[in-house]
């Protein structure tokens, strides 16, 4: 059930079918408020194709640590919708999030913004009412045409780029890659995340007279964290160190549902090819029980067989209240399927031979598996 205003006048309405790909309707709205790159003293944007999540967690919690107020804008969200507005690391409040929404309703209504748009426009004017040193916003998909890209000035991120919503970024690395680097604009310095030598080549390429800093990325252990989320770190500090330098706390968190364990389950929202051949390298010779549902416009069959290398058992299931899930009765493969999730958790905790149980595929997936463990923790 929908809980805030936000959400009833989504659920009300429906998404506005704009399919035409335009930063026009987000500018105009945003300038109607005043808003522009005024929302806080420094301003990080971080595009990429996986670690942006990760990445932008660290950034906020060691920004905190040095003394700043901090926003933080990521996607999606796991257990409620404020969760992609923080501010100073707690979720936007019940109260705050519906007097904003209140407040910019009539020109959501008037530019027809979509879901993503509203959430973008509701940060960026809490983010500057309340005059904070940092926002770090993280792109929703791609980087061109995201709403996010209305600012101008700032520090660039981008993380790992690989495939991924080859549909709506294009079918070749590079002309996803390029998608990603539109957020750079005329900013004269950005951050590179680790990426394939041929992506290097090519953003070093396009980015002549710009400073381009890559911080090491050696196969080791950082701070306690495996790879990819060691490198995420690396990029992290490295970015935090051009606004102020200081210490890292030592006790870093991931953000829900990226290697968060439960007991025995492990949930992590690799969704993609580069992401689960990561998640698979973290895996191998550890014989997981696997857990894996995606959404249809993912190709499940390839997804699971880069799993099934490490995997003791593969569950497929469904991701419940979700329309664009998976039918497991779709996958012509030689693995276990449950559609009911709770009943493809009790199978695996069955077939579980002292081992994790590992959830992957989606994050929406990893989220409905969350709230069994959680309730059943109860």
């Amino acid at each position: 059930m929908p809980h805030t205003l936000f959400e009833i006048f989504f659920k009300q309405r429906g998404e506005f079918k704009n399919l035409e790909l335009t930063l026009n309707r987000i500018r105009n709205a945003a300038q109607y408020f005043g808003i522009s790159d005024n929302i806080a003293k420094n301003i990080i944007h971080i595009a990429g194709t996986n670690g942006k999540g990760s990445t932008s967690y660290f950034i906020d919690q060691i920004l905190r640590f040095r003394g700043h107020s901090t926003g933080l804008f990521t996607s999606p969200h796991i257990l409620n919708v404020r969760e992609r507005i923080k501010l100073n690391g707690e979720d936007i409040s019940p109260d705050d999030f519906n007097r904003v929404f209140s407040i910019v309703e009539p020109v959501v209504i008037s530019f027809s913004l979509s879901y993503f748009e509203t959430l973008t426009l509701i940060a960026l004017y809490y983010y500057k009412e309340k005059g904070i040193d940092t926002a770090i916003m993280e792109t929703g998909l791609g980087g061109r045409f995201d709403s996010t890209n209305i600012i101008n000035t700032k520090i660039p991120v981008i993380t790992s780029i690989s495939m991924d919503h080859t549909e709506y970024l294009g079918n070749d690395i590079i002309t996803i890659a390029n998608e990603k680097l539109a957020i750079i604009k005329d900013n004269p310095l950005f951050f590179l995340g680790r990426n394939t030598e041929e992506v290097r080549k090519h953003v070093h390429a396009q980015f002549p007279d710009k400073t381009i800093v890559e911080p090491d990325y050696p196969d080791t252990l950082f701070r306690g964290f495996e790879e990819p989320y060691a490198d995420n770190l690396r990029l992290a500090e490295s970015v935090c160190d051009l606004i102020c330098k200081g210490e890292v706390p030592e006790n870093l968190k991931l953000p829900m549902c990226r290697m968060e364990r439960f007991g025995r389950f492990v949930l992590d929202g690799a969704h993609n090819e580069d992401g689960l051949k990561k998640l698979a390298h973290s895996y191998r010779g550890k014989d997981p029980v696997l857990i894996f549902s995606c959404t249809r416009d993912r190709d499940a069959q390839k997804h699971i067989n880069i799993m099934q290398a490490v995997a003791a058992d593969i569950i497929a299931t469904e991701i419940p209240d979700n329309e664009r899930s998976i039918d497991v009765n779709d996958l012509n493969m030689d693995i276990l399927k449950r559609a009911n999730v709770s009943e493809a958790v009790k199978l695996a905790v069955e077939l579980n031979r002292n081992t994790d149980i590992l959830v992957c595929g989606s994050l929406y997936l990893c989220a409905a598996v969350r709230e069994i463990l959680v309730k059943d923790s109860k």
